[in-house]
């Protein structure tokens, strides 16, 4: 029997991932050989709705975002919860929008490694795959390229876990080819499970396009607005909505408060704010399209595979790690020229009325879907963590059909 760690934001939270650390926690308690799981979660300013979690599950907000005290207080937590195994569930912005206490909170895994403790980490992204001049500093190339060689800095650090895992085969070739890494395993993203949900056929469904993320930097929501708007003034009865879910990026605080002032006229139009996790399956499902526009991409998309997972096509364009997820995961959408509004106003039209395709789209992404689930995903980290070699060079790749 085996007590893990796992670090990663947790709901009631806004925290980046903090739904992937919810079903990868519920995914290792259903797991026989996992005696306890303590989650080391984000402290948070109020009181969120209580969590029906398993009682292996404990929950311990130890660090806050942007706090320099972060690493520190892992390192405590991790000795006093006397586990064997610790997964940090991380992207590069994690512990903080601030270079230094961001950098500092990715450190953690290599500082329980030299504390003894087996040490994973999930890679969302990595500083290396991101177009930083696409990012909300991307108009500073002094800091931009500071933190470019930070960035390999600590990516290395990050490197000294015992293994690191990516969802996508891209970002594995990287840290193989650019830092020689030998501990690093391609482990796709996973689906989330949820409440039973009706799988209509299209023609069944309203008119309602979906977009759920946290926008201001590269994800902007101007050019998907004016594309909905285009179509629909073409089909001024047929009673399309656009459906808006989810915050402000941290580095664009504002920046929704002030697009839905601009558009509160416009009742076609909805600003619903934070999607509750309970809510994510029923807002998915009730759409007939779902777009993610980005101007840029820094890893595998979450909100992507849940769409794929509750049975909405989507529309975004070919850019980044969108190839990744089609042409190595398998998903499959309404894709359209990046950066162009004409093209989405057109894959959205396309998505809407060709209902033959869309249906055939969502069937090929439940079967993807279906194919990797979350318990997939924690056999794997349980596998790793219960290894005992010591080097990890000398790890080799495990085959995800044996686990």
């Amino acid at each position: 029997m085996t007590r893990i760690a796992l670090v990663t934001a947790f709901p009631p939270s806004t925290g980046s991932l903090n739904e992937y650390g919810f079903h990868l926690a519920n995914a290792f308690a259903e797991r026989a050989d996992v005696e306890k799981l303590i989650i080391l979660a984000d402290q948070m300013d109020g009181v969120g709705e209580a969590l029906n979690l398993d009682d292996k599950i404990e929950v311990r907000r130890v660090w806050r975002f942007n706090d320099w005290s972060t690493p520190l207080r892992l390192a405590g937590a991790i000795r006093q919860a006397k586990v064997d195994g610790v997964v940090f569930n991380l992207q590069t912005a994690s512990f903080g929008d601030r270079e230094i206490p961001a950098a500092l909170g990715l450190l953690s895994p290599l500082l329980s490694r030299l504390r003894g403790v087996r040490s994973g980490v999930i890679a969302h992204n990595l500083i290396d795959a991101i177009e930083v001049e696409k990012t909300a500093i991307g108009n500073n190339a002094w800091r931009a390229g500071l933190i470019r060689m930070a960035g390999k800095l600590v990516t290395h650090l990050l490197l000294k876990a015992h293994y690191v895992t990516v969802t996508l085969e891209s970002f594995a070739e990287l840290l193989e080819s650019r830092y020689r890494a030998r501990n690093v395993y391609m482990v796709p993203h996973g689906t989330f499970p949820g409440p039973e949900v009706e799988v209509m056929p299209m023609e069944r469904r309203d008119l309602i396009v979906s977009t759920m993320g946290k926008f201001g930097t590269y994800k902007r929501l101007e050019r998907l607005i004016a594309a909905f708007t285009v179509v629909r003034d073409r089909y001024p009865d047929r009673g399309m909505v656009l459906r808006i879910g989810g915050t402000d990026h941290p580095a664009a605080q504002g920046y929704l408060s002030a697009l839905q002032d601009m558009h509160a006229q416009d009742q076609d139009i909805e600003f619903l704010g934070y999607i509750e996790e309970a809510q994510v399956a029923p807002f998915f499902a009730a759409s007939r399209l779902a777009v993610f526009d980005y101007d840029s991409t820094t890893g595998s998309s979450g909100v992507l595979h849940q769409a794929a997972g509750f049975g909405v096509p989507a529309a975004y364009p070919l850019i980044g790690d969108f190839i990744d997820v089609t042409e190595r995961e398998g998903l499959s959408g309404f894709h359209y020229k990046p950066f162009d509004e004409a093209s989405l106003s057109k894959a959205i039209e396309a998505a809407l009325f060709d209902t033959v395709c869309a249906d055939e789209i969502v069937r090929l992404n439940l079967a993807v879907s279906e194919a990797l689930p979350m318990a997939t995903v924690a056999a794997f980290h349980a596998g790793m963590l219960q290894q005992k070699r010591s080097g990890s060079r000398q790890i080799r790749p495990l085959s995800m059909q044996s686990v």
